[in-house]
């Protein structure tokens, strides 16, 4: 079944993804509910999927891992035994935090965050060189952040 979100789900969608923390009293406050069915709607947007889970937002530079990188890889072919096969490899690897399958010139798409270029380098070498499949790897150094918006626009 199908569940059709109202303007009362997306706000508590919003509110949810700008600060997790709430307790449901204080979300009721905010959207203009009672506790009861507030907590009611914020389990069925869980049960069906639309919170899949609930974090924190690190500080890279705090946790010295402020070299941030956008890994472009392409394969010499690509197939499901390969795309899986990376797939396993990347929840391996601790200093990937995102990664997309891709279309265009790179097959794969990778945020990888590490203390500074030696660290990158011996990941490139010791975990993505080592891959017998890999035949182009580009990467993009971020000099800043312009805008750090770990949400879904609802």
């Amino acid at each position: 079944m199908k569940y059709t979100l109202d303007e009362i789900d997306l706000t508590i969608l919003r509110k949810m993804q700008e600060n997790c923390r709430l307790t449901v009293k204080e979300l009721a406050q905010k959207i203009h509910l009672s506790p009861t069915p507030t907590f009611e709607r914020l389990r069925k947007l869980e049960r069906n999927g639309f919170i899949k889970q609930y974090s924190a937002i690190l500080d890279a530079e705090k946790l010295n891992r402020g070299f941030m990188v956008i890994c472009c890889i392409s394969t010499k072919n690509i197939n499901k035994v390969i795309t899986d096969n990376f797939r396993q490899k990347v929840q391996e690897w601790n200093e990937v935090s995102e990664c997309y399958n891709t279309s265009g010139e790179y097959d794969f798409m990778m945020k990888v965050y590490v203390n500074g270029m030696k660290e990158y380098q011996e990941f490139i070498l010791n975990k993505v060189g080592v891959l017998d499949y890999i035949s182009k790897v580009q990467s993009i150094f971020i000099m800043d952040s312009m805008k750090d918006c770990y949400g879904i626009p609802v």
